[in-house]
């Protein structure tokens, strides 16, 4: 019996340490941001994601040397924040491209404008705020730049509480609001706050249902097209183009994205760019856009009859993409 009860105990032992999963160990910079996103939410901290290129930018290094990699900023900064740097030296890129592509992928997402980059998330992983820091930053310096932050993480923390714990109403409302106030660029982060919103307005009551329901086919399509899937990301858009939600010009415009984006891709399958333009074309052919996708077209079409070798870019996007 005694034995039946130290196995029990020993399967017991070897459960929790599986559902627990490895400790993550964010008092100090974490390299993984999926990693600090999990240390984040399990911890209930915003995010302070830097991204660096140590061996040529000329500036990283000497930040993370006289500031970042100090002990006094990891002690004071990693009380209410999960640092994670991602760093776009050659050397790592040579050493694992695995990794590097990967925080590539993060670095597309979030929009980065150059290198190095500074942003506070949420740790829902939202862009909360940019840091701007100059070269020569000294610490104090440094201190003044958070202090300055701290009235925007105030305010989004007060916004983002009525998402979780308002009314029905005031959480449409928010959600509304951050898209709203979210770069278009950057707009894909918010998926979840869209599907929320979809799942809050079941019976398709408030008129902003259908936009959440595009950003959603946007923020997946980027997903497909950052894993080089170009198939199904244009299948995205004509799914959605099937979805009663829309109106007419909304399937219209969805079906010519989805030519659209096989057209950049390179795509050799004129064909299929045809025959989504078509498709889009004779939904609505009195629309506005009727007449630019009708161009489209032609373009294509003597392309498939070797009459022109005209570039996919001329094609040009949708005069109202459906991500409005």
């Amino acid at each position: 019996m005694k034995k039946l009860v130290t196995i029990a105990a020993s399967l017991f032992l070897a459960l929790s340490l599986i559902s627990c999963g490895k400790k993550i160990d964010s008092s100090t910079w974490l390299s993984d941001f999926d990693d600090a996103k999990k240390a984040a939410q399990t911890e209930d901290k915003k995010i302070f994601l830097f991204f660096s290129g140590d061996d040529y930018d000329g500036v990283s290094s000497s930040l993370k040397e006289k500031i970042f990699n100090t002990e006094d900023f990891i002690k004071k900064y990693t009380e209410k924040f999960v640092l994670v740097n991602l760093d776009f030296s050659q050397e790592k890129y040579d050493n694992d491209q695995e990794t590097s592509l990967k925080n590539i992928r993060v670095f597309n997402k979030y929009n980065a404008s150059g290198i190095p980059y500074f942003l506070i998330l949420s740790k829902e992983g939202y862009i909360i705020t940019k840091l701007a820091l100059a070269s020569d930053v000294a610490l104090d310096s440094i201190h003044v730049v958070f202090d300055e932050a701290a009235d925007e993480i105030t305010k989004f923390d007060e916004e983002i509480a009525k998402i979780y714990t308002g009314t029905k109403e005031e959480k449409l409302a928010t959600i509304n609001n951050f898209l709203k106030n979210t770069d278009q660029e950057t707009v894909a982060l918010l998926r979840p706050l869209n599907e929320l919103y979809i799942s809050l307005d079941k019976k398709r009551e408030t008129p902003e249902y259908k936009s959440h329901l595009i950003a959603i086919t946007y923020a997946k399509a980027q997903d497909y097209l950052m894993d080089n899937n170009v198939d199904m990301a244009c299948k995205e858009f004509e799914d959605l183009s099937k979805n009663k939600a829309l109106d007419d010009g909304d399937r219209q415009i969805a079906l010519y994205t989805a030519g659209y984006v096989l057209a950049q891709s390179g795509s050799d399958d004129k064909q299929k760019i045809y025959d989504y333009l078509q498709k889009a074309y004779d939904i609505a052919p009195e629309s506005e856009e009727a007449q630019q996708i009708k161009i489209a077209l032609t373009q294509v079409k003597m392309m498939i009859d070797g009459e022109g070798d005209i570039p996919a870019q001329e094609m040009g996007p949708a005069e109202k993409p459906a991500a409005n």
